[in-house]
């Protein structure tokens, strides 16, 4: 039997980052319509990953960007009573990430090209970005600076040379996005988010793959 793929989102009170995350997973529909799929939340969206369990076989893919305490915590104690539910990969660090940040980028002549994501508690999730970062300015052929949304994030960017081209390391729009347009004001431009751009939907399946050949024979 074909497990369904759980999508497992975090959640945003955004109306506009909720739209797009419905986007996405239509787009993933879309694009295997033999398969189930279904969409869930970690936070303020429902349904909640508890309400989205059920018995069918499952392959649940966070989309989530980076590793942090609901991959390492949160869904493993989560699905841990269902014993046919397997958990992919989160969705970085990967190419299709770079094709992504790419695309949503518009070059222009003297502008630095920086790459802000989401701040984390976990170190694994500074690793990651900072892999992406390497990535990404391996593609672009220049220095990529790498910062995180946080209280600094300001004086941070100011002290780059600019102006500015900001790659966003999100998904969806949010309070992260409306932080890093603030953020940034005056200073240069920000790409728009990753969203239902067509690598997110190939990784998601991609990662989906990857999981099933783990299943037991």
């Amino acid at each position: 039997m074909t497990p369904r793929l759980l999508v497992v989102a975090h959640g945003t009170a955004s109306l506009e980052g909720s739209a797009t995350t419905s986007a996405v997973v239509d787009r993933i529909r879309a694009a295997r319509p033999g398969v189930r799929v279904d969409l869930c939340f970690l936070d303020v969206a429902v349904p909640r990953l508890p309400d989205a369990l059920d018995d069918s076989p499952t392959v649940l893919v966070p989309l989530l960007l980076s590793t942090g305490y609901h991959v390492q915590s949160d869904i493993p104690a989560t699905i841990a009573p269902f014993s046919n539910v397997r958990v992919a990969r989160h969705l970085g660090p990967h190419g299709l990430l770079i094709d992504a940040l790419v695309d949503r980028l518009q070059p222009s002549e003297g502008e630095t090209t920086v790459l802000v994501g989401a701040a984390s508690s976990r170190p694994e999730a500074a690793v990651e970005l900072a892999e992406t970062g390497r990535a990404l300015a391996e593609r672009l052929d220049q220095d990529v600076p790498v910062l995180t949304i946080t209280g600094a994030l300001r004086p941070e960017l100011a002290a780059i040379p600019g102006p500015l081209q900001v790659a966003t390391y999100l998904l969806a729009e949010g309070q992260f996005l409306q932080t890093l347009h603030a953020a940034v004001d005056g200073l240069g431009r920000v790409a728009p988010p990753l969203g239902g751009h067509p690598s997110i939907v190939d990784l998601v399946w991609l990662r989906y793959d990857a999981a099933r050949v783990t299943e037991p024979v």
